[in-house]
């Protein structure tokens, strides 16, 4: 049977002369009785302290499980997912290709519209400087033209005995 606090307080010797002072003695059963009874105290403490362990440990693997089983279901619908996914990527990708070419095929058009307004403009282009070319050299032949009568003008004054003409009339008149 296992020795308790009140088992030591209570423990009598026989008396002897020559013995161990009482008052020692019953001080240090009064100590070791109360460190039995602390550790007593302490062991029935651990032990609520373990039972309390083991439940939160059972809890836990009951939660453990309870999540196991939700990863488990949320893997299996990550994976459904994931399929139908890429099922409407693969439509819209096809949708995209669709629309692209069809894009291409306005661009392509639309290119070969602009180049052939592009290669009527050149036409135009030239040919408007054509005439602005032929305007010009017809004005720069109308110039020497003009020059040039001037000058027989200004020869004719000088040999002739005619007086100059007046300010007013230039070369304009003739």
């Amino acid at each position: 049977m296992p020795l308790t606090p009140l088992d030591i307080e209570s423990r009598s010797f026989k008396r002897e002369f020559g013995g161990y002072r009482r008052s020692e003695v019953d001080a240090f059963l009064r100590s070791s009785a109360d460190a039995l009874s602390h550790a007593v105290l302490e062991r029935d403490d651990l032990g609520r302290q373990l039972l309390a362990a083991r439940e939160e440990v059972d809890g836990f693997r009951q939660r453990e499980r309870t999540l196991m089983e939700a990863l488990s279901s949320a893997e299996r619908l990550a994976e459904e997912r994931k399929a139908m996914a890429e099922t409407e990527a693969e439509r819209i990708v096809a949708d995209a290709r669709r629309h692209a070419e069809q894009m291409v095929m306005r661009t392509r058009g639309e290119v070969t519209r602009i180049e052939q307004q592009i290669l009527r403009l050149k036409v135009e282009r030239e040919t408007f400087e054509n005439r602005l070319r032929g305007l010009l050299d017809e004005h720069r032949r109308l110039l020497e033209v003009r020059k040039q009568e001037v000058g027989v003008a200004e020869k004719l004054r000088s040999r002739s005995t005619l007086p100059p003409p007046s300010s007013s009339a230039g070369p304009e008149t003739l």
